[in-house]
């Protein structure tokens, strides 16, 4: 089976919102294409890279000098290991909740390195997906006052079933959160092995 045909659900974690300023702590990516792929991995952050508090991680854990470095963790690897994943999954579509911001900082590492490399523009955003078919089925889109139309990630997990997700936030927990949404919305049914004993509400079942 195939789930998502040359999509790839990506997930980073990041010690701030500034593509510019922070760094990638982590990735995670899920894609589905015969069998299940995934990838995790933790990353070193680059030389003066800001820690801010919507980051959400400790800063203790980057300044720890006396660590040794692992190459494998080398900052400049953020790149060559999403770059990896897409082209041997063959996927040339990202997916996820909000996925402009995960593929804007694996570019902008791109840039930072000077790599060739890049995420292409397309998307499947799960916010959107998810959107769509309340609007299209007359479901309520949630709302936050002053606000408007305010559709979280874990609202949308809530809404397929799964719950939300759980805290603290992991890449690849996210990844596999919001490929499992999608895929209940998109064909009505579950397909990553984790949440099976969460059933699919019978609204997305064909």
């Amino acid at each position: 089976m195939v789930y998502l045909d040359n999509i790839a659900v990506l997930d980073i974690e990041t010690t701030g919102l500034d593509r510019r300023k922070c760094a990638v702590r982590s990735v995670g990516i899920v894609s589905y294409t015969d069998k299940l792929n995934e990838f995790y991995k933790e990353y070193d952050l680059f030389d003066g890279a800001e820690i801010k508090e919507e980051g959400m991680l400790e800063a203790v854990y980057f300044h720890d000098d006396k660590k040794a470095k692992d190459p494998a963790k080398n900052p400049i690897n953020v790149v060559y290991d999403v770059q990896s994943f897409l082209t041997v999954n063959k996927c040339n579509v990202i997916g996820g909740q909000n996925p402009s911001f995960d593929r804007d900082f694996v570019n902008a590492y791109a840039e930072r390195y000077t790599l060739d490399f890049r995420i292409p523009i397309w998307m499947i955003d799960m916010h959107s997906v998810c959107m769509a078919y309340m609007l299209a089925n007359g479901i309520e889109v949630p709302r936050k006052p002053g606000i408007g139309l305010f559709l979280s990630g874990d609202a949308i997990h809530e809404f397929t079933g799964l719950g939300a997700e759980p805290k603290p936030h992991n890449a690849l927990n996210g990844a596999r959160y919001e490929f499992e949404s999608l895929c209940r919305i998109i064909y009505g049914k579950s397909v990553l092995p984790q949440f099976k004993d969460r059933p699919v509400p019978k609204l997305f079942i064909r």
